[in-house]
C-alpha cells in the first residue's frame, strides 16, 4: 500500500509541476503580447504627435494665407 501511495504522491507532484509549467508558458506568452502592444501604442503615439505638429503647421499656414487673401481683397 505504501508504494502505491508513494506513486500517487509522485504523480500528483508531476501533475502540479506540469500545471505550473503550463501557467508559466501562458504568462510568458501574455507578457510577450503585452510588450508588442506597448510597442505598437508607443509607435502610434509618436505618429500621432508628429501628425499633430504637422496639423498645427498647416493651420498656421492657412491662417497666413487667409490674411494675405483678405489684404488682397481690400
Amino acid at each position: 500500500m505504501g508504494l502505491f501511495s508513494k506513486e500517487l504522491q509522485i504523480l500528483d507532484k508531476n501533475t502540479v509541476q506540469y500545471m505550473i509549467d503550463q501557467m508559466q508558458d501562458t504568462i510568458d506568452e501574455q507578457q510577450s503580447t503585452i510588450q508588442e502592444q506597448q510597442n505598437t501604442i508607443k509607435q502610434k503615439s509618436e505618429l500621432l504627435a508628429s501628425q499633430e505638429v504637422l496639423l498645427q503647421q498647416k493651420e498656421s499656414e492657412l491662417e497666413q494665407l487667409k490674411k494675405q487673401l483678405e489684404e488682397q481683397c481690400k
